[in-house]
């Protein structure tokens, strides 16, 4: 589609035009024993994005060993804030002082990649990798799988599943507890993918609406006013990148927590 069709039916174009602009595009096609594990261009940002994460931390870890503890400069003393958040704020208060280093790692990575995947978007060019289904999709059964494995760890297989029915339910409600306890296993993480999809597809949905009505009406003067309103909106997603990632991972600590508890 060129510029001078969009222009001669816009109205006709604009969902073309979101459609074309937030869908993924297969780059290679791969097809093992039925499966579709296409190279696309979505996976190919998330390693992008994957490998910039693990090569910026390696670096700073390697010149923090070599600087030593008494002399962190800004970069290494963002990251100690940003670890030291998360571990005070999402992961002991859910998973216990006792239990929060061995699963820090885990919440960390989880907010860091999302918090990267969202602001990647915001880049002229990038794509917002959090904006599609399947990977919020991917990212929440994760966290549903680290929360079963995690709750059969921490009070074991038969007590976890267990639990779908509690005690002193009477006989008669013990299968409707149970099926909305096994339901609830999933409406969880089903949650978390619905959350971070909406949030970030609507705000790339609004900054195009906004910037497609100089197109719309033809009229370039509706530039001054929409323009400005766009890059406010834009600022404003900055904050909802930070927020979606946080509140993904603060809901997964809880969930994961939740599992670990006898109820």
């Amino acid at each position: 589609m060129d510029w001078e069709e969009t222009m001669t039916h816009p109205s006709d174009n604009i969902f073309e035009l979101l459609t074309h602009h937030l869908s993924d595009n297969v780059l290679v096609k791969i097809n093992i024993f039925g499966l579709d594990m296409s190279i696309t261009k979505y996976v190919v940002f998330m390693w992008i994005i994957s490998g910039g994460i693990f090569l910026s931390l390696y670096i700073l870890a390697r010149k923090y060993r070599g600087r030593g503890i008494s002399a962190p400069d800004r970069t290494m003393t963002l990251i100690e804030t940003f670890v030291g958040f998360v571990r005070d704020d999402i992961v002991s208060p859910f998973i216990g002082h006792e239990r929060e280093r061995a699963y820090l790692h885990f919440f960390c990575t989880q907010f860091l990649f999302i918090l990267a995947c969202n602001l990647v978007g915001l880049i002229p060019k990038s794509v917002t990798v959090t904006s599609n289904l399947a990977v919020t999709m991917g990212l929440a059964l994760v966290t549903f799988f680290f929360t079963q494995v995690y709750g059969m760890v921490s009070r074991g297989p038969i007590s976890y599943w267990k639990h779908l029915v509690p005690d002193g339910v009477p006989v008669l409600l013990a299968p409707i507890i149970a099926l909305n306890e096994f339901i609830s296993l999933f409406s969880k993480p089903f949650a978390l993918m619905i959350r971070l999809f909406a949030n970030m597809l609507a705000g790339h949905i609004v900054i195009f609406v906004i910037l497609y009505l100089v197109i719309m009406f033809r009229n370039l003067f509706l530039g001054v006013f929409t323009v400005p309103i766009a890059v406010a909106v834009s600022l404003l997603e900055i904050f909802i990148c930070v927020l979606q990632a946080y509140i993904f991972t603060f809901l997964s600590a809880i969930f994961v927590g939740m599992a670990g508890e006898a109820h």
